[in-house]
């Protein structure tokens, strides 16, 4: 690597002798001999940042030799036949850009978002050079060293120097209190800040004489294509397009102006293509589409990155538009990431193990969403930290805010978390009727919030998951037979034989015959059919083997002595719960109850008022009667006797 090294430096060194008659000398108080041979040695060795004149003069050495280089490069790169770049002249190239990152090294950029550190990094040191190189610098001598500053911390004399200002300037040179660069002495963050303000201060000044100084760096920088040096397509531009405006060359406007039309309409376009072709695609193709589409989005902006860089987009239009792309490509990629979650989900859910309204279903989308909304706020949250937006702010205000936040999202947390319990629980599925809160419907939808509930009136109900977790639920879906338990009355006329004769005909008609003639029984479901031969019929299975059942026999007693008349109780257990079925087998019941009663001459009572006729002389009127004795009792002239003497005693009254 030292001998790669060492013949890259003779190269360039041989280059460099026709550039400028100033190259020769020395930058510093060390000559040029020096710097690189201590470079070939200790090629990792970082600049020397140990007090403020090792920077300053570290800084100086590093951009005088980056300039050096690339414009030895980029003449012989104009001298070259072809359209393309040497391998000598790329070797030259990325010299000049080590160099030139070598004097970046010097300022203290902590105070410049991430993603603009690497350009911005590079427009300030050239700024900062250009300033250098037209104002008065104390001698080297003058300027604190380590030896200084630490003989003057053994004497005690002074304060530790944490800050030097070169004179008549507001250029700070600063120690690095905090961080991994802790003790080193940079070019202090708030005059990185001000160097744009301050170059435009000092432009108008000539370059000093008799030192080397990087004539036109900036300006070179600036309109040229390619981040250091030009390509050769660049000298065929027309010279009306190399005027800089608002810091750019009219050909860099152009340039970006075209891209950013083009990148435009190209997502439009294939938004609209996205939207147009929902209503036709699966879920899990929707969402697929829009992660597709997410990611071109995040594609386009990753290209006009790079194509910015391509053509030096530089100044505040650079700063401008990363502060605008930036926040969108974050933001891109955060919604990619939850529709990422998405599509993984339907495309599980498209299995046909699973039930797209399933709560299998349910519990996927729930859980994919949940790791989809973590996932893209992780991502806008290392997006902010990259644009340089602090969290501590952000942190402190949910801190304050947290227990207003916490109070105003206790409903939809409430719902969230019974939605997981009711996941958990299962007592209910999508699909299922239950009862709920007085509400009867099947079950469409179970929510992160609510529950869908679809009511036999055709309406639509929903309710809180809140809700639903914490009241008594009916599942309908769930029983396992259908109990019909019904009275069957006789009037209390009927004799003894024939009470016991209904009780019979009851329990005749809820058992299975041995044998039924399907010519002669109405019976739901029964029927005569061909067997394979033709000659055999084959019967299908007796309806009232439904509530036969081992466990569950049908039961018919004679338990009550109604007001009005005499009960007999039916109870029995339909199996399997198809409600339509048992309500063909309840239908068919009943009629057999009255065709069988009616056969026998058995009665059903009807509640009734019975009157009894003053001549009936098994009821005589004085049944019911209040008896009164003779001596309490007046007679018709008594009482009119009684009404005269009060008539005559009214006019009296005062």
């Amino acid at each position: 690597m030292g001998i790669i090294l060492t013949v890259v430096l003779v190269v360039i060194s041989a280059d460099e002798q026709g550039v400028s008659s100033e190259e020769s000398m020395p930058t510093g108080p060390t000559d040029a001999y020096s710097f690189e041979d201590d470079m070939a040695r200790n090629p990792l060795k970082p600049p020397d940042t140990t007090s403020p004149r090792a920077t300053l003069q570290s800084f100086l050495e590093n951009m005088n030799r980056a300039y050096r280089v690339l414009m030895a490069a980029h003449d012989k790169n104009k001298k070259t036949p072809g359209l393309f770049t040497s391998q000598s002249v790329r070797d030259m190239v990325r010299r000049a850009d080590e160099l030139f990152g070598r004097g970046v090294y010097s300022l203290d950029l902590s105070g410049v978002p991430k993603a603009l550190k690497e350009e911005l990094g590079d427009e300030r040191a050239i700024e900062l050079k250009e300033i250098l190189d037209r104002i008065e610098l104390p001698p080297f001598d003058a300027i604190p060293d380590a030896e200084a500053i630490e003989k003057a911390q053994e004497q005690e004399e002074k304060v530790e120097l944490v800050r030097w200002r070169i004179p008549n300037t507001d250029i700070v040179i600063a120690k690095v209190e905090e961080g991994l660069r802790k003790g080193e002495y940079l070019f202090a963050p708030q005059t990185v800040a001000r160097l744009g303000g301050f170059y435009k201060k000092v432009k108008h000044l000539p370059y000093k004489s008799g030192t080397f100084t990087s004539d036109g760096f900036l300006d070179f920088y600036i309109g040229t294509p390619g981040r250091l040096l030009p390509p050769k397509w660049n000298q065929w531009l027309p010279g009306w397009t190399t005027h800089v405006y608002l810091g750019q060359t009219l050909w860099q406007w152009g340039a970006l102006a075209v891209s950013l039309i083009l990148i435009f309409w190209s997502n439009i376009a294939l938004f609209r293509r996205l939207q147009f072709r929902a209503g036709e695609l699966s879920p899990a193709k929707r969402h697929l589409g829009w992660v597709l589409f997410v990611l071109f989005a995040v594609g386009t902006i990753t290209f006009l990155y790079f194509f910015g860089k391509q053509i030096n987009i530089t100044g505040s239009v650079l700063t401008l538009s990363r502060m605008v792309l930036a926040p969108v490509f974050w933001f891109l990629l955060a919604t990619g990431a939850f529709f990422l979650g998405q599509t993984i989900s339907e495309s599980i859910i498209a299995s046909p193990k699973i039930d797209p309204k399933g709560i299998q279903a349910s519990y996927l989308r729930a859980v994919f969403g949940l790791v989809g909304f973590l996932a893209s706020a992780a991502i806008i949250v290392y997006g902010l930290s990259r644009i340089g937006i602090s969290l501590i702010p952000l942190i402190t205000g949910l801190g304050i805010g947290g227990l207003a936040l916490a109070l105003a999202a206790r409903p939809t947390i409430e719902n969230i978390i019974s939605g997981f319990m009711i996941f958990a629980d299962k007592p209910f599925r999508v699909g299922q009727r239950i009862v709920a809160m007085g509400e009867d419907g099947i079950v469409e939808s179970i929510g992160l919030r609510s529950t869908k509930i679809r009511l036999f009136t055709g309406s639509q109900i929903s309710i809180p998951n809140e809700k639903m977790a914490a009241v008594e639920i009916e599942n309908v879906a769930r029983r396992p037979y259908i109990r019909r338990r019904f009275n069957v009355t006789i009037p209390y006329d009927t004799p003894p034989e024939k009470i016991n004769r209904a009780v019979e005909i009851l329990r005749e008609i809820l058992a299975v015959p041995e044998a039924v003639d399907p010519e002669t029984t109405d019976a739901p479901g029964e029927s005569a059919a061909t067997g394979p031969s033709g000659n055999e019929a084959e019967k299908e299975p007796h309806p009232n083997e439904a509530i036969n059942q081992p466990k569950r026999p049908p039961r018919v007693y004679f338990n009550d002595l109604n007001a009005d008349s005499l009960n007999i109780m039916v109870l029995y257990w339909y199996v399997p719960p198809k409600y339509w079925n048992y309500l063909k087998h309840a239908q068919w019941i009943n009629m057999q109850i009255i065709e069988r009663f009616k056969a026998e001459g058995i009665a059903f009572a009807i509640p009734a008022q019975r009157l009894h006729l003053a001549d009936d002389d098994t009821r005589p009127l004085t049944v019911g009667q209040r008896r009164i004795s003779k001596e309490k009792a007046l007679t018709d002239s008594g009482v009119l006797g009684q009404e005269a003497t009060l008539d005559a005693q009214i006019p009296q009254i005062p």
